[in-house]
């Protein structure tokens, strides 16, 4: 059942019982009122026929001789009977209506008494008989009978007013949360119509229109649209992701394939133009390997595998890269500055790789006559790693982008045909499973300094 039709059943069905409730509240109240109208005023018809008569006994009168008069009571319906002590009618007023012949056999009673009778035609009576006292015994008593014909129609009335007002009620009540219920769920119907669209179109630039109120509703449609603006730009940047990646595994392939081909179809090719053509050979399949180790670690850490942690000091991985760089024939300037104990928390082997990143990104970029320093820091919360370098600099425009997969400045490609675009996204990703930061500052021209912190570990 849809939640519109159990919303419109739910509140309809509160509304009913509070509804019926209350109705019902005024229907007893006034059957109650009625009948205790016309017992009241059988009592004081009785009242005032009793004290009269009962005056009359003290002055001498006999009871069969009173003088009865009970014309003013027929005005209000009331119909009287006296009778003596054995129930024989000894008086009685007009007869307002046709007045049903009442049995009256129990005589003993000392105590005013309250009955309803029907007659044979279905017609109802309320009847109230009250002892005639003289000297302490009962010599009489009054019949005092009223229709109840009029208060039955009442009420009658009164109950399909009552009727008719409640099924009207629940009505207007059931059509009123019909479209309540639709105008709230409103919202939702436009945010499964969009999720429909999306689905359809197997696209997630469109985006829920929702002009109501700032409320829940507002609230989801705000949120379902920064999902969908999440899923666009990770659906843009997978398919650039994929874009980037398939032109970058392409280039090698296609050198190592052509590379190949020569080699296969000149099989009297000179020893020395052979010894090069598999040197780019092995140039490219380096390369593609580093780019499908970049790929992989890019995709561990998007999975979110846990990494092993343990206590690493970031001066035994420079006094490591310092021993590997002084191997090595880079012409430029590499200095290392660094304290002792630099003890961070994380993991060994990727701290190694991202500093070799960053590294291996500022040899890149800086001239041969240029120099690169590698130094630590630390303070009360936090230690890391700067590697500063006075190369070609970033430009302000690229500076929002360089984390971005397969992203590379102008100025970059300028520069050199090496690198893929992967090195900075790793570093970036390492940096963020050790829940640190990683910050840059440039000057086109001039240099830039990448600088990571990490949580330090308080000795």
């Amino acid at each position: 059942m849809p939640i519109r039709m159990r919303l419109t059943l739910w509140s309809t069905l509160i509304f009913g019982i509070l509804l019926i409730g209350i109705t019902s509240s005024i229907f007893f109240m006034h059957h109650a009122s009625y009948y205790k109208d016309q017992d009241r005023l059988l009592a004081s018809v009785s009242l005032h026929i009793r004290e009269e008569l009962e005056k009359g006994l003290v002055e001498g009168t006999p009871l069969t001789e009173a003088n009865f008069s009970f014309e003013e009571f027929s005005l209000n319906g009331v119909y009287v009977i006296v009778r003596d002590q054995t129930g024989k009618n000894i008086a009685k007023s007009t007869n307002p209506y046709r007045a049903p012949d009442t049995p009256f056999t129990d005589f003993k009673k000392t105590q005013d008494r309250l009955l309803t009778y029907t007659d044979q035609e279905n017609n109802r009576f309320r009847v109230m008989v009250t002892p005639i006292r003289y000297r302490q015994n009962i010599v009489g008593y009054i019949q005092a009978e009223v229709s109840l014909q009029q208060v039955d129609t009442s009420l009658v009335r009164l109950g399909w007013l009552i009727f008719g007002v409640t099924f009207t009620g629940l009505l207007l009540a059931a059509i009123a949360s019909w479209f309540m219920a639709r105008k709230s769920l409103r919202g939702v119907e436009i945010i499964s119509q969009t999720a429909q669209a999306i689905t359809e179109s197997q696209s997630f630039n469109q985006r829920v229109v929702y002009l109501g109120a700032k409320d829940e509703l507002g609230h989801l449609a705000e949120t379902f649209n920064e999902m969908l603006d999440s899923l666009e730009k990770a659906f843009v940047s997978q398919r650039r992701f994929i874009s980037y990646a398939s032109h970058e595994l392409r280039a090698p392939l296609t050198a190592i394939r052509g590379n190949l081909d020569i080699l296969q179809k000149n099989v009297n090719i000179p020893s020395e133009e052979k010894a090069e053509i598999l040197s780019d050979v092995s140039k490219e399949a380096k390369r593609m390997s580093k780019l499908v180790g970049d790929l992989l670690s890019l995709a561990r850490a998007d999975a979110g595998h846990e990494i092993q942690k343990g206590i690493v000091d970031i001066s035994n991985i420079l006094n490591e890269l310092e021993s590997r760089i002084q191997s090595s024939n880079h012409k430029m300037e590499i200095t290392f500055e660094y304290q002792l104990s630099v003890m961070a928390w994380g993991n060994e082997d990727l701290l190694k790789q991202l500093i070799l990143i960053l590294l291996e990104n500022a040899i890149r970029y800086t001239p041969d006559s240029g120099k690169i320093t590698l130094s630590t820091f630390q303070d009360s919360d936090y230690c890391g790693v700067q590697v500063a370098d006075t190369g070609i600099g970033i430009e302000p425009d690229d500076m929002p982008h360089i984390f971005d997969r397969f992203y590379r400045s102008k100025s970059a490609r300028m520069h050199t045909s090496e690198g893929t675009g992967l090195g900075l996204a790793l570093a970036k990703s390492i940096v963020d499973l050790h829940d640190g930061s990683i910050g840059v500052t440039s000057v086109p021209g001039q240099g830039s300094l990448f600088k990571v912190s990490l949580p330090k570990i308080k000795t």
